[in-house]
């Protein structure tokens, strides 16, 4: 029933997308085009900014080797840097048994929010993560 909705809010138009929390500096340009972007693909996001960002994720779980800058947190997944929307979509379509999230570590000059507006996305890796720690590679760009 999930992809069912899914699909129906990114391919129709008819059922509400996502909502989105989203933790970042109040001065990051880059992070605010991403959510922008989330935002242009329909998604309800609300935006953070903590005293402390470094804490947060700690708090939330995000592993140190995959921080970014800014972390999304959808039905309790961790999002964390500039994954595109549609990783994001398929991920949530079918969530891996045991998985907690997806993560583009760092910030890609050609990923989401960082490349210019219509170039290809490239140059990055995104990462899968679960609570014990493990690690797989779910696209390449």
């Amino acid at each position: 029933m999930r992809s069912l909705i899914l699909a129906l809010s990114f391919f129709v138009g008819t059922v509400a997308a996502e909502s989105i929390t989203v933790y970042k500096s109040p001065t990051c340009g880059c992070c605010t085009e991403w959510v922008k972007i989330m935002e242009s693909k329909g998604h309800d996001v609300k935006v953070e900014h903590p005293f402390n960002l470094q804490a947060t994720k700690a708090d939330l779980g995000v592993p140190k080797r995959l921080c970014s800058f800014h972390t999304a947190v959808i039905d309790g997944y961790l999002f964390e840097g500039h994954i595109t929307e549609q990783d994001i979509v398929r991920f949530l379509a079918k969530p891996p048994a045991g998985a907690k999230g997806l993560a583009v570590p760092g910030m890609p000059q050609m990923s989401p929010g960082m490349a210019p507006p219509g170039k290809a996305y490239s140059g990055f890796k995104v990462i899968g993560f679960d609570d014990n720690g493990k690690l797989s590679l779910v696209n390449q760009y």
